[in-house]
């Protein structure tokens, strides 16, 4: 998939997580405290990806509307949440 510049319409998507279940793009247009809750529940979840055991390599950042609000390419872990949770209260 080729990747996406921010400001365009984030492509709809269909993805397993390490559970088999399928997450799309489309459960997650939504800006409500429950997200919120379920996103800081994956990220608690997952203890290996705070550690620095399992790294990301690119980040989109999907605002309410769908659409890219930014994308970083070769990220590392080390301060990479903070610049997203900066990016996310820029929205």
């Amino acid at each position: 998939m080729p990747l996406v510049e921010p400001g365009r319409k984030a492509p709809a998507f269909s993805l397993p997580d390490q559970h088999g279940r399928t997450h799309r793009r489309k459960d997650y247009a939504d800006d409500t405290p429950g997200c919120t809750k379920e996103a800081c529940a994956f990220r608690d979840a997952r203890p290996d990806v705070k550690k620095g055991k399992a790294a990301a390599r690119l980040t989109y950042l999907i605002g309410p509307d769908g659409t890219v609000a930014r994308r970083w390419d070769r990220v590392k872990v080390d301060g990479h949440a903070a610049a997203v949770l900066r990016a996310v209260d820029e929205l």
